[in-house]
């Protein structure tokens, strides 16, 4: 570290948000002063030290394009085969259960994220950049300057009993749940989405085509590729189980309830967590009995909101210390790229003397509100029918074709930090959001009216006309005026597709047809 007491930016964390924040802002501005504060070391086990090992889309191409992280991920990280889904009875053979998922790996890549492997190859990438990099130093408390003077950050290295200091310019919070910024100053949001999780890293391979043993040509057709390269979910009745490979060569596996449905309670330790899989997932609690335990970890309250992300007072909130929805469809690492790549824009502006707080407040609504709006319908009172697969096939496909056709583009287009791009997505965004919670209070509706099914049927979701489009429409080039036009095009798609599946709803099972609503949802 450089014997210094000020820093253009200083950054509070450096887990995966803070290093690719700190990579991302020496990228746009090498000369910018970039310092570190990290409580853990550099000796990152593999397999093991943080959730996250999923990345879709949008965050993966942050990652290999923005980041030009393209060799690492494509050496060190697995190829993802998408997203994979089984429901039906747990206690019957796994390979009678219901199926969404790939045969192929699709043309648009993605990875499965081993954050051991990845996380030291960003530290060291950091100080290749000339970011200083401070480990085991737990930051304490930041005095936040409402005018033009600098920060203070507080800090304390182990080992140390004197407590030191360092000026910024620009504070990044990335301190993950602990939230340092929000708590201060109490911007931190209950969510209404009472969800919770625990999980382990297994040493060792355990795939979901043997925990199956299937030898149907119905199952393994020659066009199947191997089921292990995808996020594998086990879906029941207020539940999803997830199993993860890592190019460790280990297995993560993780339950993610809906508190109202399955407490916590039932599942927050090791012992209860294997009680609870011999209950609700007996084929996988057999499966993995045996299995080596590297970590077991767990969380509760896992979505919060915040009131605020950005200030033009010179500091943002990203990646876990903004917001966190759910790990469900794996959107992490797509709010990092989110709010690391406004934040490295900011910073942008604050060198030109051009942060102001229009430009912070229009960040925040784009991000709070357009963006945030628009996914957590997806999630909330939804976790009742996920393990109902008629429903669960038309959700999938719903939920896949609003990802690519919106939030995804902002991404894969380069219009995420672009104040005009924001304002013009603004009333996109508005219009989509009675849509989307039209769409998801009627898939509530078919799930309550129809029966579950227990045989075995494949959706290869990616192929679905709609998903196929959009799916290839993310690599391909467009302006921004073109985008946008593709976007109103895309709403007026999915307006019409839930007006269908509404009409048809209330036709067949003489349902009163909702009325959207315009009410916030946190």
């Amino acid at each position: 570290m450089n014997q210094v007491e000020r820093y253009d930016v200083v950054v509070c964390g450096g887990g995966l948000a803070g290093l690719t924040a700190s990579r991302q802002i020496k990228r746009a501005m090498p000369d910018c002063t970039v310092l570190v504060l990290e409580r853990s070391t550099g000796d990152i086990p593999d397999a093991a030290y943080k959730v996250g090992e999923s990345a879709v889309e949008a965050g993966s191409h942050y990652f290999t394009e923005q980041l030009g992280l393209s060799g690492h991920f494509n050496r060190q990280q697995l190829p993802k085969l998408g997203l994979r889904l089984f429901f039906g009875d747990a206690r019957g053979p796994f390979e009678a259960r219901p199926e969404i998922g790939s045969r192929r790996f699709p043309r648009v890549h993605s990875y499965q994220i081993d954050r051991g492997i990845l996380e030291r190859e960003l530290r060291r990438g950091a100080r290749g950049l000339g970011v200083d990099l401070v480990e085991l130093a737990k930051v304490t408390d930041v005095d936040l300057a409402g005018d033009d003077e600098d920060h203070v950050v507080h800090y304390e290295l182990e080992g140390e009993s004197t407590e030191r200091t360092v000026r910024a310019r620009f504070i990044v919070d990335a301190s993950g749940r602990h939230r340092l910024i929000q708590r201060k100053l109490g911007l931190g949001t209950p969510s209404a989405h009472k969800i919770n999780a625990a999980w382990w890293r297994f040493r060792g391979e355990y795939d979901v085509e043997k925990m199956a043993a299937a030898t149907s040509p119905t199952w393994t057709p020659k066009t199947q590729e191997r089921r292990w390269f995808s996020t594998n979910h086990l879906m029941g009745t207020g539940y999803w189980v997830w199993m993860i490979p890592l190019s460790s060569g280990n297995t993560s596996v993780g339950i993610v309830t809906d508190e109202n449905v399955h407490p916590f309670s039932t599942y927050s330790t090791e012992t209860k967590a294997r009680r609870w899989l011999d209950e609700y997932e007996p084929t996988l609690a057999e499966f993995v009995e045996k299995a080596e335990i590297i970590d077991f970890l767990k969380v509760r309250n896992a979505s919060y909101f915040s009131k605020q992300a950005f200030s033009h007072h010179r500091w943002s909130c990203v990646g876990e210390a903004a917001v966190f929805l759910d790990a469900f469809y794996s959107p992490g690492s797509d709010w990092i790229a989110y709010t690391n790549t406004i934040t490295t824009r900011m910073i942008e502006l604050d060198r030109k003397g051009r942060l102001t707080e229009a430009v912070a407040d229009t960040y925040n609504q784009l991000l709070l509100e357009d963006l945030w709006q628009s996914y957590f319908p997806v999630y909330l009172n939804n976790y009742p029918i996920f393990g109902h697969a008629p429903a669960m096939f038309t959700k999938v496909i719903w939920d896949t074709s609003f990802y690519w056709a919106l939030p995804a583009q902002l991404l894969f287009r380069g219009l995420i930090a672009n104040e005009d791009a924001a304002a013009e997505f603004h009333p996109i965004a508005q219009r989509f959001h009675g849509i989307q919670q039209r769409m998801q209070a009627n898939l509530r509706a078919f799930a309550t009216q129809t029966r579950p099914t227990d045989e075995y049927m494949f959706l290869e979701y990616s192929k679905e006309p709609i998903c196929t489009q959009l799916h290839l429409d993310l690599i391909t080039d467009k302006t921004a005026d073109r985008c946008f036009r593709d976007m109103r095009r895309n709403v007026d798609r999915l307006e019409s597709w839930a007006g269908s599946f509404e009409r048809e709803l209330a036709k067949r099972y003489d349902l009163p047809q909702p009325e959207p609503t315009a009410t916030a949802v946190r």
